[in-house]
């Protein structure tokens, strides 16, 4: 007990003693004089210690110490200071945990490094980084961008405009409909509790997944600190959802006398009220609260609810069972093509729609005349019931041709995938083989195509149109990078013009593949370039902001000249910098000869440079000279798998 009560005399709680102490207070309590305790003799007294100087923190403290149970970033805690005691224990103290420097991607799990933003100033990030293009359809471009937005690295140098990188990072993802990838870097995130801005991007990324029980304990957490619109309408919605109408109908009242305007709302919230479906005549900008409340008030979406482009209001609507099955056709498209769905929810939409038996027995005919995903979910049906290879062939073959027509092959490959597989390679199909080895390859079953080439190349020994037919293919499969191609090269493109040249645009079509082959080191030679020379010497392009171009081209001289690491003290001491595992390096060569680590510089600014300059339209709608220029600066940072994969895109989506 004495010792207890030395405990409490010291403000200490009785927790923190032993558990053989703590029994101890049950045992009859041990009444002695004090004793005077002494050195034992021999020992000589401590030395006075010796002053130490004050040291002042390298960076002050910017952000509250984590509360118990939330994760640290290993990439953002630093070492400070050390002071080395006449004793030889070394103290060291650490800086500030810096949530910016979050992320869960390091160097060998895809990620850009630590050191990405070497060489960048933060205001160019903090402008800039808001405005990735998140609704491309582009798979190359999505992986560039998650993987950006998901890195461990240091903070950009420089000042801060007050902006957390960390929360633009979450809203990207959120508008992307990444919300796995959302959840992971939030999870991983210190002291995220208190940051608001967090908490309302993770609060919607609940309502859009339809986990309202989530997203209102989150909306509690918040409304007792924070009075803005946003968390009293988000509370107001979950009392409606507790059957608590009169405490909401109340505070929709306060709402409106402060002058609220948010009609759909209220309209909302007044139909949880009654029990009677609100009319909704306009959505065109839809939130997730009001996406929400719409699924659970069974409130008819109206039309223009598809004009949102953010993949994850998309992805909401195609599973929201409030739509029309039109818009959720559309949104399901739309989201799986910006990779906010998966396709094998996009296959059950398509299968879950009745046709007539009319459009069942001429499905062919009706997509000669009519496009659209619900052109493309009766092809989709009508290839399932079919059991005959041909018949399968011609409704894959026409279901791909009608979505690159309309800006989504990428997305149809993926979802008839699985009956292209099933058709087997015959010497019937072999019209067919050129479409399924565009498909295989893009999908990457090099086995599947190279069954396919063979069927190609036997056939093509005594028909001629299929040798033309190899001679028009042999380049894509090129940039696929198959084995097919391993002995042809760009000196051979004259033979693949005299199978384009009857096309409606050759020249516009040879322009994009040899301004590819260039950017990807295989020049083109004079001569082919020469047929392309005409009368018409200007054309209109679309361009990036000029400022925006020549910045792409000011990073990517710096990335592409690695520089030497320099090694100096202070990189000594901070060796344990939990940081240093995601650098990324280069081996390059000394004076001497010998290996040492070269670091690049600007690599995060000239993809996030990159990305910009292609936009929402992605590497199918971009001019050569862009495109050329986005793919050489891409390589040059390190990139040539991205590279590459862009320009099968590009040279997909144009028909080649």
């Amino acid at each position: 007990m004495r010792i207890l009560a030395i405990a409490a005399l010291a403000g200490l709680p009785a927790w923190t003693l032993g558990p053989e102490v703590r029994a101890q207070q049950d045992q009859p309590i041990l009444l002695t004089p004090p004793q005077k305790l002494a050195p034992p003799s021999g020992a000589s007294s401590p030395a006075a210690p010796a002053s130490v100087p004050y040291l002042p923190p390298t960076r002050a403290p910017t952000r509250p110490a984590i509360p118990p149970g939330e994760p640290a970033a290993a990439s953002s805690v630093l070492p400070v200071a050390a002071t080395q005691r006449s004793s030889g224990v070394k103290i060291d103290s650490l800086q500030s945990i810096d949530p910016d420097a979050t992320g869960t991607l390091t160097a060998s799990q895809g990620g850009f490094g630590a050191d990405m933003w070497l060489g960048t100033e933060r205001d160019i990030v903090e402008k800039l980084l808001p405005q990735l293009p998140v609704s491309a359809s582009s798979a190359a471009m999505r992986d560039l961008m998650r993987r950006l937005l998901l890195s461990a690295a240091r903070v950009p140098e420089g000042k801060s405009q007050g902006v957390s990188l960390l929360a633009i990072r979450a809203k990207l993802l959120a508008a992307m409909g990444d919300l796995v990838s959302l959840n992971t870097l939030l999870n991983a995130t210190p002291g995220r509790s208190r940051d608001q801005e967090l908490v309302r991007v993770e609060t919607e990324a609940r309502f859009l997944s339809n986990d309202n029980a989530r997203a209102c304990a989150l909306a509690g957490g918040q409304i007792r600190d924070h009075k803005v619109p946003y968390w009293q309408k988000a509370f107001l919605f979950c009392q409606a959802l507790a059957g608590e109408h009169g405490k909401a109908s109340l505070g929709v009242s306060v709402m409106r006398e402060a002058g609220e305007k948010d009609e759909v709302f209220f309209a909302l919230i007044e139909s949880l009220a009654t029990g009677t479906p609100a009319i909704l005549e306009s959505l065109a900008d839809p939130t997730p609260l009001h996406l929400a409340m719409a699924r659970v008030a069974k409130a008819k979406l109206p039309d223009d609810v598809i004009s949102s482009n953010r993949p994850g209001v998309l992805r909401t609507i195609a599973i929201s069972p409030n739509a029309p099955v039109g818009l959720r056709l559309e949104a399901a498209e739309r989201a799986e093509s910006a990779g906010a769905l998966p396709v094998d929810s996009l296959r059950q939409i398509y299968s879950s729609i009745s046709f007539s038996e009319q459009d069942l027995a001429n499905p062919l005919s009706r997509a000669e005349i009519e496009g659209g995903p619900m052109t493309r979910a009766l092809l989709y049906h009508t290839s399932l019931v079919q059991t005959v290879p041909t018949a399968q062939a011609e409704v894959v073959a026409r279901a791909l041709a009608l979505g690159r027509e309309e800006g989504r092959y990428e997305s149809v490959v993926r979802v008839f995938m699985p009956v292209l597989k099933r058709i087997p390679p015959s010497a019937e199909l072999v019209w067919f083989a050129p479409v399924a080895v565009r498909a295989l390859l893009l999908r990457g079953d090099t086995l599947g195509a190279e069954a396919w080439f063979a069927l190609m190349r036997a056939s093509g020994l005594f028909n001629k149109d299929t040798a033309k037919a190899i001679d028009q293919l042999m380049p894509i499969v090129r940039l696929m990078g198959s084995s097919e191609a391993a002995e042809w090269n760009t000196t051979k493109l004259s033979a693949w013009w005299e199978t384009v040249k009857e096309r409606p645009n050759p020249d516009d079509d040879a322009a994009m593949l040899y301004s590819i082959f260039d950017a990807l080191g295989e020049p083109v030679p004079a001569d082919s370039w020469k047929k392309l020379v005409t009368g018409a010497n200007r054309r209109t392009v679309t361009m990036p902001n000029p400022a925006l171009w020549f910045r792409l081209l000011e990073a990517t001289e710096a990335a592409r000249r690695p520089e030497p690491e320099k090694k100096t003290a202070k990189s000594d001491e901070t060796a344990s910098d939990a940081a240093a595992a995601f650098e990324v390096r280069d081996q390059g060569t000394g004076d001497s000869g010998s290996a040492m680590p070269r670091i690049r510089r600007r690599v995060a600014e000239t993809v996030l440079l990159s990305l910009l300059a292609l936009g929402e339209a992605g590497p199918a709608g971009a001019d050569p000279l862009l495109l050329r220029q986005v793919l050489i600066s891409l390589r040059h940072t390190g990139f040539e798998k991205e590279a590459r994969a862009m320009a099968v895109e590009a040279a997909l989506a144009a028909g080649l």
